[in-house]
């Protein structure tokens, strides 16, 4: 739109351009001069006004541009977000579950423990059970044959954590028949010439190991490990010897040895 200026300067133009045509004055005059340079001011404010008002047209149009850009940044972010805050959601279900996991599996490791160690106290007590019998079934052949019955029984170790080549106390004595074995020294000495049986029922603690070895007046007869386990874990053995009077019998460590239990 022209401005107020413009419309004075085009009305004093054509009443210039009336005196001029009223006049007759000759063009190489300086009224004709400053008409022409007021006519060439007019058409250059007119193009500065076209100009203006493309240039607030083109702005107007980036103006729009830029709002529907921002726009769509906008929508893009958002979703984006969503995105984002969906798979959050989604690791922390997981971790949820694996957790939730990982506390079962530890329940079922720990019954299992528990019942492994339910089980190895079954198996003691039936060890021992048999060797009640066997001492029974003993004291019968020595009443029909006239022998005396020679058996013993002991558990209890005086230490859990043992060094090698270490003689395995057991300081509890369920019975001793003959005599033959000493609490203190865990020492089986022969009161009488014969052919015996050793039997033996170990157990290592969680995650230890040892080794042992049934000895015979300082000759090995029986020898094994009890390697490691994620829980306590058992393991028994036998040896027959044909002893003499006064012939002596332990069992002690072999090798490495950690923590055991018996």
């Amino acid at each position: 739109m022209w401005s107020r200026n413009i419309v004075l300067r085009f009305i004093f133009f054509i009443l210039l351009m009336g005196k001029r045509v009223s006049s007759k004055e000759p063009q190489c005059s300086s009224f004709h001069y400053e008409e022409q340079l007021l006519s060439k001011m007019i058409r250059m404010e007119i193009a500065m006004e076209q100009q203006q008002q493309r240039v607030n047209d083109a702005l107007e149009k980036m103006s729009k541009t830029i709002d529907l850009f921002e726009m769509g940044a906008i929508k893009k972010e958002s979703h984006m977000l969503d995105r984002i805050k969906d798979a959050l959601e989604s690791v922390n279900a997981t971790m949820v579950n694996f957790y939730n996991r990982t506390l079962l599996l530890e329940d079922n490791l720990k019954n299992a423990v528990d019942d492994f160690a339910q089980d190895s106290k079954l198996l003691s007590s039936t060890l021992t059970q048999n060797v009640s019998e066997t001492i029974g079934y003993l004291h019968t052949l020595e009443e029909k044959a006239g022998t005396p019955t020679i058996a013993f029984e002991a558990k209890g170790l005086k230490d859990l954590s043992v060094p090698p080549n270490t003689n395995l106390v057991f300081t509890e004595a369920v019975f001793n028949h003959g005599n033959g074995y000493d609490v203190k020294t865990s020492v089986f000495t022969c009161p009488l010439n014969g052919t015996y049986l050793f039997t033996s029922h170990l157990c290592s603690a969680y995650n230890k190991h040892f080794g042992y070895r049934l000895v015979v007046d300082d000759i090995v007869y029986s020898s094994g490990t009890v390697d490691d386990s994620n829980s306590y874990h058992c393991t028994s053995f036998d040896a027959i010897a044909i002893l003499q009077l006064a012939s002596r019998v332990w069992v002690q460590t072999n090798g490495n040895t950690e923590d055991i239990r018996v």
